[in-house]
C-alpha cells in the first residue's frame, strides 16, 4: 500500500482496518491489477463454456455434468486470483518499503492484516458474478441452475477464504514476494492434482482418503455428486468437512498467531537468531 494510513484521534483502533481496507481496495481496482485478472478469467470461462456447449451438441456430456464442470472451473480460476493477490500483500510492502507506516499506527497488527485480508477477498464475488451468465447459458433452463449458484457461492467462498489466508501466511513468513508466490502456486497445483487422476484411482480407498483431506478435491467431489449425479446433500455433506476445517485452521493461525508477529523483516528461525554475526576479526598491531 503506497499511501500512508493516518489514524484519526477518535476510534483509532476501530478505524485502522477500514482505512487499510479502503487503500488496498483502491490500489487493487484502480491499478487495473484485478481487472486484468478478471479479463483472463472471462477468457478462460468463455473457452470452457464453448467446449462444454460443443459437447452438448454431439451428446457427449449430460447437461448437469456440464454445469458442474463449468462451476468447478469458475471456482478454480477464482482461487488463483485470490491466492496471487494475498501472497504479495505483506511481502510486497516490505520490498517497496511501505510497511513501516502501517506498523507505526496505534492499532494492533491484526487490524492491518484484517484490512488487507478483506481487500484480497473482493475479487472473488466479482469473478463469481462473471461466471453466472455462463452457468445460466449452459443450464438451458434446467433445475440444476439454482443449486449450482447456491452451492457454488457457498463452497467457493469457503475455499476463497482459505486460499487468501494461506497466501497471507506465506506473505508474512517469507521474505520475498517471488518465493511466497512460488510456494503458493506450488501448493495450488498440488491440490489440483487429485482431480486429474483416473476415475479408478479416485474411487479407490486412497482416492477417497485424498478427497477427504484435500479441500479443493472435496469441494469438487461434493459438487459433482450433488449437481452432476443428483445425490442429496444430506448424503454427501461429509465432503464439506475438509474445506471447513482447513479454513478455520488457517484463519486461526493467521489472526490468532501470525498477525501479531508482522514485522518489517520476516521472522527467522531460532538457529538463525542465535547465530552470531560474522565480521572482520580485529588484529592487534604490536
Amino acid at each position: 500500500m503506497r499511501a500512508t494510513v493516518e489514524p484519526t484521534r477518535r476510534g483509532v483502533t476501530g478505524s485502522v482496518w477500514w482505512l487499510v481496507f479502503k487503500h488496498e481496495l483502491t490500489e487493487l481496482w484502480t491499478g487495473r491489477r484485478v481487472l486484468n485478472f478478471l479479463v483472463l478469467f472471462a477468457i478462460l470461462m468463455s473457452l470452457t463454456s464453448f467446449l462444454l456447449a460443443t459437447n452438448y451438441q454431439i451428446n457427449l456430456l449430460p447437461l448437469q455434468q456440464g454445469v458442474d464442470v463449468a462451476l468447478t472451473a469458475a471456482i478454480t480460476f477464482g482461487l488463483f486470483i485470490g491466492l496471487i493477490i494475498a501472497a504479495e500483500s505483506i511481502s510486497g510492502e516490505r520490498e517497496r518499503a511501505t510497511l513501516e507506516p502501517l506498523l507505526l499506527t496505534p492499532a494492533g497488527h491484526r487490524q492491518v492484516v484484517l484490512g488487507k485480508f478483506l481487500a484480497a477477498l473482493t475479487p472473488w464475488p466479482a469473478a463469481f458474478a462473471l461466471a453466472i451468465p455462463y452457468l445460466v447459458t449452459l443450464a438451458q433452463h434446467d433445475s440444476v441452475l439454482w443449486p449450482a449458484l447456491i452451492w457454488g457461492a457457498v463452497t467457493g467462498t469457503v475455499l476463497a477464504v482459505a486460499f487468501i489466508a494461506l497466501g497471507m501466511l506465506l506473505s508474512l513468513w517469507v521474505e520475498s514476494s517471488r518465493i511466497s508466490l512460488f510456494i503458493g502456486l506450488l501448493t495450488y497445483a498440488m491440490l489440483l492434482v487429485p482431480s486429474q487422476l483416473p476415475a479408478e484411482f479416485q474411487r479407490s480407498p486412497a482416492g477417497v482418503a485424498i478427497a477427504a483431506i484435500d479441500p479443493v478435491e472435496a469441494v469438487a467431489q461434493f459438487l459433482s455428486r450433488v449437481l452432476g449425479d443428483g445425490q442429496p446433500v444430506a448424503i454427501e455433506w461429509g465432503y464439506a468437512v475438509a474445506p471447513l476445517v482447513v479454513t478455520c485452521l488457517l484463519l486461526a493461525v493467521l489472526f490468532g498467531r501470525a498477525a501479531r508477529r508482522i514485522a518489517l523483516e520476516p521472522r527467522r528461525s531460532g538457529s538463525e537468531r542465535s547465530m552470531p554475526a560474522v565480521g572482520p576479526v580485529p588484529v592487534r598491531v604490536p
